[in-house]
């Protein structure tokens, strides 16, 4: 199986209102850029933000996004920032005029790119939920509707998800979509239970690829030295985890047997490659 998807991912920064939340801001942007770094190619990483980050250049960028993007390849589109909703219509804050959530279903909605995933960790982002969903698209938002209008917490560990151990439940030194969410889920609601008070955000999701679409792999900084065959073997072990990926996001569209047998092949590869790897480590140790 070759591997010709892409993965593409678009940080957009919105205004923070203050400096605390600027710096909160800023600081998760870039964690989240480093990871992004793990996952794909520097030259598929937009992050937009500051006085670049218009309603004008927003649109620009989705639309240059649809001569770029193949129906193979997927997007990750992350929302960090302030949001309202008057009732009637979702808004995320930005300089000059706000960008919608119709906004965002029209550009999202646009793209070639099959699979999709959307997070959006600003206040009232529930109330784009319904809307953006489909069967090819996780959306992931901070609120359970747009009626929960404070700042909210869950962009901080989200953010914090994608390079803590801790979040990788199964330890394949990946985290997915759903893992971020889940740790985010529960230390949001640990958070206002530790305060004694009620919880004034309820993260949601839906989508059935949040459990394979991947947004951060850890360890991808080992230090190899002058060892060549140890950075060959890592080299492989990252392009195998990228296959399995691959093949997961591909379930649906397998039978069930041809599906098996080729994650069974994977895995045995990547069981070798580890083999060695620990062997390499233990030689090392000596």
């Amino acid at each position: 199986m070759t591997v010709s998807a892409e993965r593409y991912v678009t940080i957009i920064q919105g205004l923070d209102g203050s400096q605390t939340y600027g710096q909160q801001f800023t600081e998760q942007a870039t964690r989240l850029n480093i990871a992004a770094e793990s996952v794909t190619e520097n030259s598929l990483i937009r992050f937009i933000s500051g006085e670049e980050a218009t309603r004008q250049n927003i649109l620009d960028h989705f639309n240059s996004l649809k001569s770029s993007l193949k129906e193979d390849d997927r997007i990750a589109v992350f929302l960090i920032g302030h949001g309202s909703f008057d009732g009637y219509e979702y808004k995320f804050n930005i300089p000059g005029p706000d960008i919608t959530g119709e906004d965002i279903q029209v550009a999202m909605d646009a793209l070639p790119a099959r699979i999709q995933l959307l997070v959006n960790t600003s206040s009232a982002s529930g109330a784009i939920k319904d809307q953006l969903e489909n069967e090819n698209r996780v959306v992931i938002t901070a609120t359970r509707n747009g009626n929960e209008r404070l700042a909210t917490r869950f962009g901080e560990y989200f953010f914090e998800a994608i390079d803590d151990s801790s979040a990788d439940i199964n330890k394949n030194n990946a985290i997915t979509a759903q893992e971020a969410f889940d740790y985010a889920e529960r230390m949001v609601k640990d958070y206002f239970e530790y305060q004694g008070q009620l919880a004034t955000e309820h993260p949601q999701i839906s989508g059935d690829y949040a459990g394979q679409f991947v947004i951060a792999r850890l360890g991808q900084d080992r230090p190899v030295g002058d060892d060549p065959e140890l950075a060959r073997l890592l080299s492989e072990q990252g392009a195998i985890d990228i296959k399995i990926e691959e093949l997961q996001l591909k379930k649906s569209e397998l039978q069930q047997d041809d599906f098996l047998s080729q994650l069974q092949m994977l895995m045995i590869e990547l069981s070798t490659i580890q083999e060695k790897i620990d062997q390499l480590d233990g030689e090392s140790a000596q």
